[in-house]
């Protein structure tokens, strides 16, 4: 059997859009020998470099090691052409003709933008293989043997139908004889030029968590990318602007990430921002030494904008911006169009823009993060959101056409954690996963002295007791209007050394975090006590952010009737 990238199962493949294309896949799967390999649907952007920018797709990739590339095209159902037009067309029930394109020629330039791809990458460029074995054909899987569809731009040697499903093989063979016999010159790709391929069009990847010291125990299931996700990212390659939904834990930060790595690894100048700025610290953090990746919040790439625009021009970018729109809010208004300004004075450009934690960008910030793309309409733009955390109530329209792509699965907390947050969601089923994790605490008092108190014991306990460390510790206050009064609560109540607090800072292995739940979106904590929520005076959107940081523990702190109301207890 062939290895197939991806691998479907059965009740995958009844979902391809293409019965043609299914059966194909089958016949590929089960009688290729063990030293093919076959790409399906694949995808791909060529850097965009001189030249207008190209995307490549073909329906299948046949490699052997010793024999080269194949790109193979699928038509299903009737098929005929015109050549007093020059135009191909399909044939359906009802005998109707519908133009297509030319599957030859869609085969063939295919093949040039697979080798122009294969170019960029050093590894590639390392082997020195002049010359590949490379070949392009189209296959007609509901047609049986015709001589009239041949053309002396698509022999019959490239051409396969209903019979050769049969023996796909000797099919196989003789395209790949075809190609050979036309350029000796021609050299196999080989099993480390066969590595390189799979590398680059069949890339898989396991994406570790955003915090490691987590409670090991758990931390050995957690947070793999589910098999639909990374399917999910692969088949979007090809595609330019991309939106991706998912409930918190669904892994959008973590794809966020590793879509910004792939594009920069690929050639691409990218850059990766998000609104809030401890999250953009933490992935500068995670990103940090990967050539082509630039990662900063969305007001700091306005700062360091502006701030450069003045020094080349000598011009207040950000007053004329206060001129332009007096009264405006200076972050969503003023900076923002100040950012648009400087495009004027620096003409300098990312070929491709990450966003994450999208719902939290105002429309006014769109406009100048576009402008910022080599290619206003080519250049790649991908936004990864959550509604449910829109915590400023500020979520507009993206500039993307197509349907946001979903992530269903919570690939971040706990069972438990997730029943708990997941009361206060509000959109597409997300699946619970699989780690079934302790209960939710309640940890009670009468006063928000009396609440840190008891908080503070909990806190010692974990870390006296079970092993933890401060900085797996992180307490977050729902009520941001209210911290000062929490965060003094504590501060006079001593940690066992190392651990010390920490107020609304970096998290060290050694401090315990204070922090609001604004400032904390987007990040995560293997244990997170939830505090600030009496008079239950918080938005919903506050509680599900919350509560949904903890990947293992999570204690709710207050008094006892809201304490049962947030978790759902009589």
């Amino acid at each position: 059997m062939a290895t197939m990238i991806p691998d479907l199962t059965e009740r995958q493949l009844t979902d391809v859009q293409s019965a043609a294309e299914a059966k194909l896949y089958r016949a590929f799967r089960d009688q290729l020998s063990q030293d093919f390999i076959v790409f399906f649907q694949v995808a791909w952007i060529v850097r965009l470099e001189e030249e207008q920018a190209r995307d490549g797709e073909v329906d299948f990739v046949v490699c052997h090691p010793f024999r080269g590339f194949l790109c193979v095209e699928v038509k299903g159902g009737g098929v005929g052409f015109d050549a007093a037009s020059g135009e191909w067309y399909s044939v359906d029930r009802d005998h109707t003709k519908h133009t297509i394109k030319d599957p030859g020629r869609q085969a063939l330039k295919a093949k040039y933008s697979i080798l122009k791809k294969l170019s960029e990458s050093s590894r590639w460029r390392d082997l020195r293989i002049r010359k590949v074995i490379c070949g392009h054909s189209v296959f007609f899987p509901d047609l049986a043997v015709g001589r009239d569809l041949t053309r002396p731009d698509l022999p019959s040697a490239l051409v396969g139908y209903a019979e050769d499903l049969l023996t796909p093989q000797r099919w196989a063979e003789r395209a790949f004889d075809y190609w050979h016999n036309e350029d000796a010159s021609q050299a196999p790709i080989g099993p480390k030029g066969l590595d390189v391929f799979t590398e680059v069009f069949g890339h898989s990847f396991e994406v570790r968590p955003l915090l490691a010291d987590a409670l090991r125990n758990e931390e050995a299931q957690r947070i793999r990318l589910t098999q639909e996700q990374a399917r999910i990212l692969d088949m979007l390659r090809g595609r330019r602007r991309v939106a991706i939904s998912g409930g918190a834990g669904t892994g959008k930060t973590l794809l966020a990430v590793e879509k910004a790595r792939r594009l920069a690894g690929e050639g691409f100048r990218t850059l990766l921002t998000c609104y809030n700025r401890q999250l953009a610290d933490h992935l500068s953090r995670v990103c940090a030494g990967v050539p082509n990746l630039e990662v900063m919040s969305f007001h700091q790439l306005c700062y360091r904008r502006v701030e450069e625009a003045g020094r080349a021009s000598g011009r207040d970018l950000l007053m004329e911006a206060k001129k332009t729109y007096p009264g405006a809010d200076l972050y969503n208004v003023q900076y923002p169009n100040a950012l648009g300004y400087s495009l004027d004075v620096v003409n300098d450009r990312y070929d491709a823009i990450v966003c994450d934690e999208g719902q939290d960008f105002v429309d006014d910030f769109w406009v100048p993060l576009e402008m910022l793309l080599v290619d206003y309409d080519q250049s790649p733009l991908y936004i990864f959101f959550d509604d449910n955390q829109d915590l400023y109530s500020r979520a507009g329209t993206f500039p993307i056409r197509d349907d946001p792509y979903p992530l269903t699965v919570n690939c971040r907390n706990t069972r438990q954690i997730h029943e708990a947050g997941y009361r206060y969601y509000r959109g597409m089923p997300v699946a619970p996963p699989r780690i079934e994790g302790p209960e939710i605490h309640a940890v009670e008092g009468e006063s928000v002295r009396a609440q840190g108190v008891k908080l503070h014991s909990r806190i010692l306990q974990l870390i006296n007791k079970d092993g933890l460390s401060g900085g797996d510790i992180v307490v977050l206050i729902a009520d941001a209007s209210r911290k000062t009064d929490h965060y003094e609560a504590l501060r006079h109540l001593p940690l066992s050394a190392p651990a010390r607090w920490l107020e609304e800072s970096t998290r060290g292995p050694a401090t315990v975090l204070l922090d609001t739940v604004n400032r904390f979106k987007g990040l995560e904590a293997p244990v997170v006590f939830l505090w600030g929520l009496d008079g239950i005076n918080v938005q919903r959107e506050h509680i599900y952010v919350g509560m949904t940081r903890a990947k293992s523990l999570l204690f709710v702190v207050g008094r006892r009737e809201e304490c049962n109301a947030l978790l759902g207890r009589s």
